[in-house]
């Protein structure tokens, strides 16, 4: 007897394997050692993750080839997509195997996270609570002090390499504080991210602490 859902998954790994496999051609990386073996895993990815996004789709392609130590070929991916080429160097560094990637590709594929430029301060990592979804249970004040540790915690990491020198700017602090009722208290929550990077700098023995600083309440 066929199984069907069997040959309906090959097929539809079928598909994504040509899809990837073009796109592969295209940024003339088929020839790299590891393309054969990246392609793969990016298909079952693909299939598993229907609905991902160009943008998503290079950043795990990117994250794939440093990994495999090919660190010209990730530069290539990320150089050919508009929405990474302009801070591909600053991508590469949180693409590298000594990065939890798995822990920030949510934040960064829901654009919670992302690396923004200013005049005034360069190249930071902003992170904004806009693109956080809360469910009901987390619009208590304690959960939410929690819940915006460990988001912070989780942030940190693109910090690394930089021994902890560097900036995060923070949107949507008065979205998080009319939620649990407090429009007037932002400021506690911004304090708050400071002192987690403090934390952070400490547990980590790092020779700088990110500074903070405020995109928009």
């Amino acid at each position: 007897m066929i199984d069907m859902q069997q040959s309906r998954e090959a097929a539809e790994r079928q598909v994504w394997s040509g899809a990837v496999r073009k796109l592969f051609r295209t940024m003339e990386l088929h020839d790299c050692a590891a393309a054969p073996e990246i392609m793969e895993s990016l298909a079952v990815f693909c299939q598993q993750h229907p609905r991902i996004t160009g943008r998503d789709l290079s950043l795990l392609m990117a994250r794939s080839f440093c990994v495999a130590g090919d660190a010209e070929a990730a530069v290539r991916i990320l150089q050919h997509d508009r929405a990474h080429r302009r801070y591909a160097g600053v991508w590469l560094e949180v693409l590298s195997s000594g990065y939890p990637f798995p822990e920030l590709y949510p934040l960064f594929s829901s654009r919670a996270v992302y690396p923004q430029r200013l005049m005034s301060a360069g190249v930071l990592w902003a992170l904004d609570f806009n693109k956080v979804q809360l469910t009901e249970a987390d619009r208590h004040e304690v959960i939410l002090f929690q819940t915006v540790r460990v988001l912070t915690e989780q942030v940190s990491n693109v910090w690394k390499k930089s021994n902890g020198g560097g900036t995060l700017g923070v949107k949507g602090l008065s979205r998080l504080t009319g939620l649990i009722g407090k429009r007037n208290r932002p400021d506690r929550l911004f304090r708050h991210i400071g002192d987690v990077l403090a934390l952070c700098a400490q547990k980590n023995g790092w020779n700088h602490v990110p500074s903070v600083l405020c995109l928009s309440r």
